[in-house]
Protein backbone atom coordinates (compact mmCIF):
# COMPACT_ATOMS: atom_id res chain seq x y z
CA UNK A 1 0.00 0.00 0.00
CA UNK A 2 1.36 3.39 -1.00
CA UNK A 3 1.69 5.80 1.87
CA UNK A 4 1.56 9.49 1.19
CA UNK A 5 3.17 12.18 3.32
CA UNK A 6 -0.14 12.86 5.13
CA UNK A 7 -0.45 9.24 6.23
CA UNK A 8 3.19 9.10 7.29
CA UNK A 9 2.65 12.24 9.38
CA UNK A 10 -0.43 10.69 10.98
CA UNK A 11 1.50 7.52 11.80
CA UNK A 12 4.29 9.57 13.36
CA UNK A 13 1.81 11.59 15.42
CA UNK A 14 0.09 8.38 16.55
CA UNK A 15 3.40 6.93 17.72
CA UNK A 16 4.22 10.13 19.60
CA UNK A 17 0.74 10.26 21.13
CA UNK A 18 1.01 6.62 22.19
CA UNK A 19 4.25 7.47 23.98
CA UNK A 20 2.43 10.20 25.92
CA UNK A 21 2.79 13.34 23.82
CA UNK A 22 -0.27 15.53 24.38
CA UNK A 23 0.91 17.85 21.64
CA UNK A 24 0.92 15.01 19.11
CA UNK A 25 -2.58 13.96 20.15
CA UNK A 26 -3.76 17.56 19.87
CA UNK A 27 -2.34 17.67 16.34
CA UNK A 28 -4.28 14.53 15.44
CA UNK A 29 -7.44 16.15 16.80
CA UNK A 30 -6.82 19.27 14.73
CA UNK A 31 -6.08 17.26 11.58
CA UNK A 32 -8.96 14.76 11.88
CA UNK A 33 -11.83 16.62 13.58
CA UNK A 34 -13.11 18.29 10.39
CA UNK A 35 -13.29 14.91 8.63
CA UNK A 36 -15.00 13.27 11.60
CA UNK A 37 -17.47 16.13 11.88
CA UNK A 38 -18.32 15.88 8.18
CA UNK A 39 -18.77 12.10 8.52
CA UNK A 40 -20.92 12.33 11.66
CA UNK A 41 -23.04 15.16 10.25
CA UNK A 42 -23.68 13.20 7.08
CA UNK A 43 -24.78 10.17 9.09
CA UNK A 44 -26.81 11.95 11.75
CA UNK A 45 -28.16 14.94 9.79
CA UNK A 46 -27.71 17.08 12.89
CA UNK A 47 -24.63 19.29 13.24
CA UNK A 48 -24.92 19.72 17.03
CA UNK A 49 -25.32 16.01 17.64
CA UNK A 50 -22.46 15.33 15.23
CA UNK A 51 -20.20 17.69 17.20
CA UNK A 52 -21.04 15.76 20.37
CA UNK A 53 -20.25 12.49 18.61
CA UNK A 54 -16.87 13.83 17.47
CA UNK A 55 -16.07 14.86 21.04
CA UNK A 56 -17.03 11.39 22.30
CA UNK A 57 -14.94 9.82 19.54
CA UNK A 58 -11.85 11.70 20.69
CA UNK A 59 -12.54 10.86 24.32
CA UNK A 60 -12.72 7.16 23.44
CA UNK A 61 -9.73 7.50 21.14
CA UNK A 62 -7.60 9.01 23.88
CA UNK A 63 -8.52 6.20 26.26
CA UNK A 64 -7.81 3.41 23.76
CA UNK A 65 -5.02 4.79 21.55
CA UNK A 66 -2.50 2.51 23.22
CA UNK A 67 -4.45 -0.50 21.89
CA UNK A 68 -3.93 0.56 18.26
CA UNK A 69 -1.19 -1.87 17.25
CA UNK A 70 -0.52 -0.57 13.75
CA UNK A 71 -0.39 3.23 13.35
CA UNK A 72 -1.02 2.75 9.61
CA UNK A 73 -4.56 1.68 10.56
CA UNK A 74 -5.31 4.92 12.39
CA UNK A 75 -7.96 6.15 9.92
CA UNK A 76 -10.08 2.97 9.92
CA UNK A 77 -9.64 2.66 13.69
CA UNK A 78 -10.83 6.24 14.23
CA UNK A 79 -13.78 5.88 11.85
CA UNK A 80 -14.77 2.65 13.61
CA UNK A 81 -14.98 4.57 16.89
CA UNK A 82 -16.96 7.36 15.21
CA UNK A 83 -19.31 4.81 13.63
CA UNK A 84 -20.02 3.25 17.02
CA UNK A 85 -20.62 6.67 18.58
CA UNK A 86 -23.02 7.56 15.72
CA UNK A 87 -24.87 4.29 16.32
CA UNK A 88 -25.06 5.09 20.04
CA UNK A 89 -26.50 8.52 19.21
CA UNK A 90 -29.11 7.01 16.91
CA UNK A 91 -30.11 4.50 19.61
CA UNK A 92 -30.37 7.31 22.14
CA UNK A 93 -32.59 9.30 19.80
CA UNK A 94 -34.76 6.21 19.36
CA UNK A 95 -35.08 5.77 23.11
CA UNK A 96 -36.08 9.41 23.51
CA UNK A 97 -38.66 9.11 20.78
CA UNK A 98 -40.15 5.97 22.31
CA UNK A 99 -40.34 7.63 25.70
CA UNK A 100 -41.95 10.73 24.23
CA UNK A 101 -44.52 8.66 22.36
CA UNK A 102 -45.39 6.78 25.55
CA UNK A 103 -45.95 10.03 27.40
CA UNK A 104 -48.06 11.59 24.66
CA UNK A 105 -51.66 10.59 24.27
CA UNK A 106 -51.57 10.90 20.50
CA UNK A 107 -49.28 8.72 18.52
CA UNK A 108 -47.81 10.63 15.62
CA UNK A 109 -47.48 8.55 12.53
CA UNK A 110 -44.62 9.72 10.32
CA UNK A 111 -44.02 8.43 6.83
CA UNK A 112 -40.67 8.60 5.15
CA UNK A 113 -40.91 10.93 2.22
CA UNK A 114 -39.59 9.91 -1.15
CA UNK A 115 -36.52 11.73 -2.39
CA UNK A 116 -37.64 15.10 -3.62
CA UNK A 117 -37.09 16.38 -7.10
CA UNK A 118 -36.36 20.05 -7.44
CA UNK A 119 -36.25 21.38 -10.98
CA UNK A 120 -35.85 17.84 -12.31
CA UNK A 121 -32.88 17.05 -10.07
CA UNK A 122 -32.91 14.27 -7.51
CA UNK A 123 -31.98 15.14 -3.97
CA UNK A 124 -29.12 12.66 -3.66
CA UNK A 125 -28.74 13.19 0.08
CA UNK A 126 -32.40 12.26 0.59
CA UNK A 127 -31.96 9.19 -1.62
CA UNK A 128 -28.91 8.09 0.39
CA UNK A 129 -30.88 8.50 3.64
CA UNK A 130 -33.40 6.00 2.29
CA UNK A 131 -30.73 3.30 1.95
CA UNK A 132 -30.40 0.75 4.76
CA UNK A 133 -28.09 2.03 7.54
CA UNK A 134 -25.27 -0.38 6.70
CA UNK A 135 -25.25 0.84 3.08
CA UNK A 136 -25.40 4.48 4.20
CA UNK A 137 -22.33 4.01 6.38
CA UNK A 138 -20.48 2.17 3.63
CA UNK A 139 -21.28 4.84 1.03
CA UNK A 140 -20.32 7.58 3.48
CA UNK A 141 -16.95 6.07 4.35
CA UNK A 142 -16.04 5.00 0.81
CA UNK A 143 -17.18 8.00 -1.20
CA UNK A 144 -17.48 10.70 1.44
CA UNK A 145 -14.27 9.97 3.32
CA UNK A 146 -12.31 8.41 0.44
CA UNK A 147 -11.47 5.23 2.33
CA UNK A 148 -10.56 2.17 0.30
CA UNK A 149 -12.78 -0.91 0.39
CA UNK A 150 -10.26 -2.54 2.71
CA UNK A 151 -10.21 0.46 5.07
CA UNK A 152 -14.02 0.57 5.16
CA UNK A 153 -14.02 -3.14 5.98
CA UNK A 154 -11.60 -2.54 8.85
CA UNK A 155 -13.63 0.43 10.14
CA UNK A 156 -16.92 -1.48 10.07
CA UNK A 157 -15.32 -4.79 11.09
CA UNK A 158 -16.80 -6.79 8.21
CA UNK A 159 -15.19 -8.71 5.33
CA UNK A 160 -14.17 -6.79 2.20
CA UNK A 161 -16.64 -8.88 0.20
CA UNK A 162 -19.45 -7.53 2.35
CA UNK A 163 -18.33 -3.96 1.65
CA UNK A 164 -18.20 -4.66 -2.08
CA UNK A 165 -21.69 -6.15 -1.94
CA UNK A 166 -23.07 -3.19 0.02
CA UNK A 167 -21.54 -0.75 -2.47
CA UNK A 168 -22.97 -2.70 -5.39
CA UNK A 169 -26.48 -2.79 -3.95
CA UNK A 170 -26.37 0.84 -2.82
CA UNK A 171 -25.25 2.03 -6.26
CA UNK A 172 -27.95 -0.05 -7.92
CA UNK A 173 -30.63 1.37 -5.63
CA UNK A 174 -29.40 4.94 -6.10
CA UNK A 175 -29.37 4.43 -9.86
CA UNK A 176 -33.01 3.33 -9.68
CA UNK A 177 -33.83 6.49 -7.73
CA UNK A 178 -32.02 8.64 -10.28
CA UNK A 179 -33.87 6.99 -13.15
CA UNK A 180 -37.17 7.47 -11.34
CA UNK A 181 -37.91 3.73 -11.07
CA UNK A 182 -38.22 3.88 -7.27
CA UNK A 183 -40.24 6.45 -5.37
Amino acid sequence: MDRGPEQVLDEYLVLLAQSGSRTAFAQLVIRWSPRLLRYATRNLSDADLAADVVQETWTSGLRTLDRLGDPARFAPWLYAIATRRCADAVRQIGRRRRLKSQVQVEVAVTGEAAPSRHDGNLDLAAAIRRLPPDQQLTISLHYGEDLTVEEVAMALKVPTGTIKSRLFHARRTLKSYLEGELQ
